[in-house]
């Protein structure tokens, strides 16, 4: 029992490092809300996706230590969350990466990268109907694994 504690205090630092912390307790904190959900995926869980993923899919899970995702469908807090994460972003240092709009909805990437590697890599997701998504990722993400990253969705309840 010893060893296992011990293994905890040890790799917590190397788990709250690979993600923005801030952006989990958003997360728990916004679910208290009408309408909004959060979910996390760690890197247990992203392995065990692995495991279970298409084989095509699994090198995407294996780049991906955490992945945070919040949707808000609340039209009275979206304004909040929004001012919240781009409080994050600013306080974090993440760069504007690309922004796209369709018919249905603008998105907005934003990157913490070290050399060409991205280390955390944000998306904002604004719906022309009020919704707002966010999805949160870390790990070492290659630019060129940008679209695989983009197909990523959560988990159905």
């Amino acid at each position: 029992m010893k060893r296992l504690i011990i293994l905890v205090v040890i790799l917590l630092p190397l788990y709250s490092s690979a993600q923005i912390t801030s952006i989990e307790q958003l997360g728990k904190e916004a679910e208290k809300h009408k309408g909004v959900e959060y979910f996390n995926a760690g890197s247990f869980m992203l392995g065990m996706a692995s495991t279970f993923a298409e084989k095509s899919q699994r090198k995407t899970f294996e780049m991906l230590d955490n992945i945070d995702m919040i949707t808000c469908t609340n039209d009275s807090y979206t304004p909040t969350l929004e001012r919240r994460i781009l409080a994050i972003i600013d306080k974090v240092g993440a760069q504007i990466l690309a922004t796209s709009e369709d018919s249905n909805s603008r998105y907005d990437v934003y990157a913490i990268k070290r050399g060409t590697t991205i280390k955390h890599l944000i998306i904002i997701t604004r719906g022309k109907d009020g919704e707002l998504a966010i999805t949160a990722m870390s790990g070492t993400i290659p630019e060129s694994r940008l679209e695989e990253i983009s197909r990523l969705s959560p988990p159905k309840k």
